[in-house]
């Protein structure tokens, strides 16, 4: 089941990257800025990896609601070639809850609720929350939505086959059609005999790298109030109303 990670990953990524820079206030959010085409790519690509990618899809799309515990590995540029590898990595762990176009996401003692229709997006640190419409977009959308985004806005093809754990991985190499999206490519590692996705590495044209891997998945009914933010459950906090 670790395949609802690969639909999870796009909003945990972007909102990862919100939570370095976002230190007092949020100023906006949304769930990724892809620079979705909503017209089909000319770019001819792989048929096996097309047929892993969508047999991963329809495992997903069987659940009702999905929860995933992921661990995120943050790689940064060295800036002298001699320091060690430590002083440029970080790692977070945090968790996705996926049903239909609701979403959460908890990282770095931060979340973010979507219920379809607003969304918001509470800061631990400031005992904050703002909330703002949801308006789903060709550059803005749910989770639910990710998988069919390799029909019409990547090209991508086979990079590798090797072993992870002990299971047989396909990696796919993912390249944006939209060349002014901040990361270059994706490697999607999915286990060639379950269709689930085992890693996902996030290349920036920074030099940054992302790597992702799911923890426990699991499907369950969860009830629509679980993407909703109950101010009741959080004394004192400052309330900003967007919309």
């Amino acid at each position: 089941m670790a395949h609802a990670f690969w639909h999870g990953f796009y909003a945990i990524h972007y909102i990862f990257k919100q939570i370095q820079t976002m230190r007092t206030s949020i100023l906006f959010f949304c769930l990724i800025a892809l620079g979705a085409t909503a017209q089909k790519s000319s770019t001819i690509s792989d048929s096996e990896a097309a047929a892993l990618l969508k047999s991963s899809s329809q495992k997903y799309k069987a659940y009702p609601a999905i929860t995933a515990d992921f661990q995120l590995t943050m790689i940064r540029p060295k800036l002298k070639a001699d320091e060690p590898d430590s002083k440029y990595t970080e790692v977070q762990t945090g968790k996705v809850s996926l049903k239909g176009k609701m979403f959460k996401v908890a990282i770095a003692g931060n979340e973010v609720y979507c219920n379809g229709k607003d969304i918001w997006t509470y800061i631990t640190k400031n005992n904050e929350c703002q909330v703002n419409d949801y308006i789903e977009s060709n550059e803005v959308f749910s989770p639910s939505k990710l998988f069919s985004l390799y029909e019409t806005d990547y090209a991508f093809q086979v990079k590798e086959k090797k072993q992870m754990a002990g299971k047989k991985i396909t990696v796919i190499e993912m390249a944006p059609s939209n060349k002014k999206s901040t990361f270059f490519k994706l490697d999607v590692g999915i286990d060639e005999v379950t269709k689930e996705i085992l890693e996902v590495k996030i290349y920036e044209k920074n030099g940054t790298r992302y790597i992702y891997k799911p923890l426990k998945v699991t499907s369950s009914e969860l009830p629509d109030s679980s993407f909703i933010f109950d101010v009741k459950k959080f004394p004192k906090v400052k309330l900003v109303d967007l919309r």
